[in-house]
């Protein structure tokens, strides 16, 4: 299939749905909050939000090499603005596509929206279908020597708004038309959802990654006619040449384009390599070189030790790449593990976790459920989770102590809601105010709802904390759509919680 056959496949009603309804939160967050509530309150209500521009929900999510990622959480009513454009213009859309990918003899764009099997959302970074979708990699390499890597320098934060309608018809036609034109509007309620900005968009709603492939496509045609062949995966590219001087001659393409666009090439991660190489990366190739299964087919604790230990050292090696980590415990989990093995890893794993909290996440599905851990045990992870969130500033990882606590109903040993409101992070006090209430801790919900009777006198106050405030607070201390929201009994916690 061709990158427009995929948009072609999605109806503008289908994509609003997709991008209302189960794109506004990023799935880097704790699994707690959805938005198809207030995407059916929509559809049965066609409300007008008030257009203007809104703050924003910052969390931030810790990355494979332990540096946090900024995420975004936007407005509701101002996400459902954009959703509502992008459908209301999707045929506009769907012919730009056709037309900035009609000269790709392969799909350069590896990662972008698209219907996927069994899935309500359509976009996922690692989602893939082969049949549908195969990797051009093995073709681009016939009658080349040398592949260049490159990245673009903090892609979504840099994406300059105006560069939309630039992309879509042209700076021209862009700067003479400012104040009208679909193309206009869809870089005006980009705008919106970060309090009027036009440099960066929100990593996280899954709009940004529709808004990024505009910009993006509009520089793959760019190169494509210039006969390069490579494939981008978001922002990052590996085109295969014949020359080194030709490896160097498409940097410097490429950053001529990207500059065009108001981007720039990361230096730190351009990188021009000797083919033949690998097809995956190498430290993937060294730990599947392992072979940790016994002679009657189950992982024992010996082999399990070793498997992680080895891991532990190709983390370190890769300049503590804590993916391998990740990658290892999950290859973990699809194998038949002994009883002692299984009590291995979850310490093991637990030890982990407080180094590189990239892999809390990770707990729940692979450690919790799959070693059958003990609550108490939980509880004492969630325990550390929490002192190391409060002691280390790292909030994600408060946050899942308090989602762990929740849901396997436990206490933490010490927690305190003064705490945890002086770390002003929505979604730490959010998940707070839901523990509190759960065992029924009636002097720490009164404070939490005072905190949050406080952020909504101020509407940037609110807007930077609206989860949290307009779930913990009654429609009596809430104006305007968001009193009519409450009134609906529209809630973004998912019904369970």
């Amino acid at each position: 299939m061709k990158y427009k056959d995929f948009m072609n496949d999605i109806t503008a009603d289908e994509l609003y749905r997709a991008l209302l309804a189960y794109g506004l939160f990023s799935e880097k967050l704790p699994p707690f909050l959805t938005s198809k509530g207030f995407y059916d309150f929509c559809e049965q209500n066609a409300p007008l939000f008030e257009d203007k521009p809104r703050q924003y929900i910052y969390y931030e999510n810790m990355r494979n090499v332990n540096i946090p990622r900024p995420l975004g959480i936007p407005v509701p009513m101002a996400y459902q603005r954009l959703c509502n454009c992008i459908k209301d213009n999707w045929d506009e859309l769907q012919n730009y596509f056709k037309d900035v990918t009609n000269n790709q003899k392969h799909k350069v764009s590896r990662i972008h929206i698209r219907k996927m099997y069994g899935r309500d959302h359509m976009f996922e970074m690692n989602y893939s279908n082969w049949k549908a979708d195969p990797t051009p990699e093995v073709d681009l390499l016939i009658d080349k020597y040398y592949m260049v890597s490159a990245d673009i320098s903090k892609c979504f934060p840099s994406i300059y708004t105006h560069s939309i309608p630039w992309a879509l018809v042209g700076k021209n036609v862009a700067k003479s038309n400012r104040k009208k034109g679909w193309y206009n509007d869809l870089d005006h309620f980009t705008q919106n959802l970060k309090y009027g900005e036009t440099h960066g968009i929100l990593i996280g709603p899954h709009t940004s990654n529709l808004i990024s492939e505009i910009v993006l496509s509009a520089i793959d045609n760019r190169l494509v006619e210039k006969k390069w062949e490579y494939i981008r995966n978001i922002d990052d590219y590996t085109c295969y040449v014949k020359s080194e001087q030709d490896a160097r001659q498409f940097l410097i393409d490429l950053q001529a384009e990207l500059r065009d666009f108001d981007l720039s090439l990361n230096h730190k991660k351009t990188a021009i390599k000797e083919l033949p190489a690998a097809a995956v990366e190498q430290w993937v190739r060294k730990i599947n070189s392992i072979s940790i299964v016994t002679s009657y087919g189950k992982v024992d604790y010996k082999n399990c030790r070793a498997y992680l230990d080895y891991a532990i050292e190709i983390s370190k090696y890769e300049g503590g790449n804590s993916s391998v980590l990740k990658y290892a415990i999950k290859v973990l989990s699809g194998l038949k593990l002994t009883d002692n093995a299984k009590i291995y890893m979850q310490k093991k794993v637990f030890h982990l976790c407080l180094i590189y909290p990239y892999l809390v996440p990770l707990l729940d599905k692979y450690i919790f459920s799959f070693c059958k851990s003990p609550i108490n045990e939980v509880q004492e992870m969630a325990d550390k989770l929490y002192d190391m969130s409060i002691n280390c500033r790292t909030f994600e990882a408060g946050c899942y102590a308090l989602f762990f606590a929740i849901k396997y109903d436990f206490a933490l040993s010490e927690i305190s809601a003064k705490a945890i409101i002086n770390t002003k992070d929505c979604i730490f006090m959010l998940l707070a105010y839901k523990y509190f209430d759960l065992i029924k801790d009636t002097i720490s919900v009164k404070a939490l709802k005072t905190h949050a009777q406080d952020l909504a006198l101020d509407e940037d106050d609110f807007n930077q904390n609206w989860l949290f405030v307009y779930e913990v607070l009654p429609q009596t201390f809430l104006k305007n759509d968001w009193k009519r929201l409450k009134k609906a009994g529209i809630s973004f916690i998912k019904e369970k919680w």
